[in-house]
């Protein structure tokens, strides 16, 4: 029932959303890191810190979730650069029972009236390899992977929607200036 609610709802969001007047001047609300940083479940490791010789786009970018659904959010884009490879991570995925993880990922232009971006594919993903212990297959710390085609720049709302149990969806949400 739970996964009909959340249908219609989103149904009811794509008709509605564009016809949305937004005040001007608008402020985008860019999601700020958490004060109190997000450290993901075992066998998961805590994000790095950038490096000063990482590319801008590495310091706005910053955990946020719950172990039920994690993602590596920025709250700064570039068109056409930055939209690929977005990873979404759950205590609750195993990478190994399925390639087509149940995650719906829609983007929502919040500054101008823009019709929705939806996610137009989801892969699954083993685990990273990590050059200090080799490429161990037996771990369960896999990950989700999409990417949205944002249209245009402007505020836009991200949000993930992992429904891996009847009547159960775990999201995680932000918002991101592109520019």
């Amino acid at each position: 029932m739970g996964a009909i609610r959340l249908a219609s709802l989103l149904t009811l969001l794509a008709v509605v959303q564009p016809q949305l007047r937004v005040p001007q001047p608008y402020e985008c609300p860019i999601t700020k890191p958490p004060a109190e940083r997000f450290i993901p479940p075992l066998p998961w490791k805590p994000m790095a810190i950038p490096h000063p010789s990482d590319p801008p786009r590495f310091h706005n970018t910053f955990l946020l979730g719950t172990s039920g659904l994690w993602a590596y959010a920025s709250n700064h884009w570039t068109l056409g650069v930055d939209q690929n490879k977005l990873p979404y991570f759950s205590e609750r995925y195993d990478w190994r029972k399925g390639a087509e993880p149940p995650l719906a990922v829609v983007a929502r232009r919040l500054d101008a009236p823009s019709p929705l971006v939806w996610a137009k594919w989801v892969n699954g993903a083993g685990p990273s390899y990590d050059p200090a212990a080799g490429l161990d297959r037996s771990r369960s710390d896999g990950f989700m992977v999409t990417s949205l085609e944002i249209p245009s720049k402007g505020c836009w709302e991200i949000s993930a929607h992992f429904t891996d149990v009847r009547d159960k969806v775990e999201t995680v949400t932000y918002v991101t200036l592109v520019d």
